[in-house]
C-alpha cells in the first residue's frame, strides 16, 4: 500500500519545490545587457549651462519611519534574515532655495505597512518638519507613485498652498486619488503635469529621468552639486543595493502579496542592469535607493547626505 503512494508523494513533493521556485527565486536575473537605457553624458549636458553658484551645496535626509523586511523579501534568493527598511524624503538644497523629492508616509500608513512590531517606528515631529519643508520649497517631486512615497503630499495640510509646487507627471498625478483619506481635494484632479514623461531639467543641477517599471509614473532624479559630486536617486528600482550589485530583483511573491497593480518585472530587471553597468563605469556616481536604510545611514556617516532638513 504505501508503495503505491510514494510516486504521488513525491509528485506532490516535486511540485511543491517548483512552486516554492516559482515565488521565491525565478524570473529575477537582470538581462545580460541594456544598452543606452540611462545616459548620465545626457543628464550632465542638460545641466553643463547651469551656473556653478546656482548648483545644489548638499543634500539632506529625513526618516520620517523606519522596519524590517525578510531578506526573501528584498531580493529574491535571499534567506540571511531581516534587512532594515527607511521610509524618508529627500531635500536638495542650493543658493536659490531648496527642492523636495518624496512624501514618505503618515502616521496611519506606517501602521498599516508595520512588518516587525519591536523595528519599526514612527516619527510624528519628523513628518510634521517634512509638511512643513514642503511648502517652503520651490518644487516638490516623488521618485514614484506608491503610498509609502506621497503619503505627505496626498494627505498635506494645506494643498491649496502646495498644488504650485507640485512637480509631477500624469501618472503620479492620477495615482493621487487611490491615496488620500477622505474627499480627494478637487485641485488635485485638475493639476497640470509639469513633467512631460521625457528627461526633463527641473532645477540647476537637478534633472528629472523617467523610468517606468516599477510604476508608470517612476523617475530617476539626477543631481550635481558645486563640488562636483553626482547623486542618482533610484526610487524602488531596487530596495536594497546588492539588487543592484548582485542583478538580481523581488521575488514574484512580492510581486503578488505588496503591489497593486504588479510592477513591470522585465522593465525594473533591464533597469537593474542598467544601473549596474551605470556604477561601474562611474564608481563616483552615488547611487540612493530609497528604502535601504543602513546603506543610506552609511552615506550620511560618509558625508555624502546630511541627515534632516533645513
Amino acid at each position: 500500500m504505501i508503495r503505491r503512494f510514494l510516486p504521488v508523494v513525491a509528485v506532490l513533493g516535486g511540485l511543491f519545490l517548483v512552486f516554492v521556485w516559482w515565488l521565491f527565486i525565478s524570473d529575477a536575473a537582470a538581462p545580460d545587457e541594456a544598452p543606452e537605457l540611462f545616459d548620465i553624458a545626457e543628464w550632465r549636458a542638460l545641466v553643463e549651462a547651469d551656473p556653478a553658484d546656482q548648483l545644489p551645496t548638499e543634500i539632506r535626509w529625513l526618516e520620517v519611519g523606519h522596519d524590517r523586511a525578510p531578506s526573501f523579501a528584498v531580493q529574491a534568493g535571499a534567506f540571511h534574515g531581516d534587512v532594515a527598511m527607511s521610509y524618508n524624503s529627500v531635500q536638495v538644497v542650493s543658493p536659490s532655495g531648496t527642492v523636495i523629492i518624496g512624501g514618505a508616509v503618515d502616521a496611519g500608513t506606517a501602521e498599516d505597512m508595520r512588518q516587525d512590531e519591536a523595528a519599526a517606528a514612527f516619527f510624528p515631529d519628523n513628518y510634521s518638519a517634512l509638511v512643513f519643508a514642503m511648502l517652503e520649497a520651490d518644487a516638490v517631486l516623488m521618485t514614484h507613485e506608491h503610498l509609502d512615497h506621497i503619503m505627505a503630499i496626498a494627505r498635506h495640510p494645506d494643498p491649496n498652498a502646495l498644488a504650485p509646487s507640485l512637480w509631477l507627471n500624469g501618472p503620479q498625478i492620477r495615482a493621487l486619488a487611490d491615496f488620500v483619506n477622505g474627499p480627494m481635494p478637487p485641485l488635485y484632479r485638475t493639476l497640470d503635469p509639469k513633467l512631460a514623461g521625457a528627461v526633463q531639467r527641473v532645477a540647476p543641477g537637478i534633472i528629472a529621468v523617467p523610468a517606468p517599471g516599477h510604476t508608470p509614473g517612476s523617475q530617476l532624479i539626477y543631481i550635481r552639486q558645486q563640488d562636483g559630486r553626482e547623486f542618482l536617486l533610484i526610487g524602488d528600482i531596487a530596495w536594497s543595493m546588492s539588487n543592484i550589485v548582485d542583478l538580481t530583483t523581488r521575488p514574484v511573491l512580492t510581486q503578488f502579496v505588496v503591489f497593486d497593480p504588479n510592477e513591470d518585472r522585465s522593465s525594473v530587471k533591464q533597469q537593474l542592469r542598467a544601473l549596474h553597468d551605470l556604477m561601474k563605469a562611474e564608481p563616483d556616481l552615488v547611487i540612493v535607493p530609497s528604502h535601504h536604510r543602513d546603506y543610506i545611514n552609511g552615506l550620511v556617516a560618509d558625508g555624502d547626505l546630511v541627515e534632516g532638513f533645513l
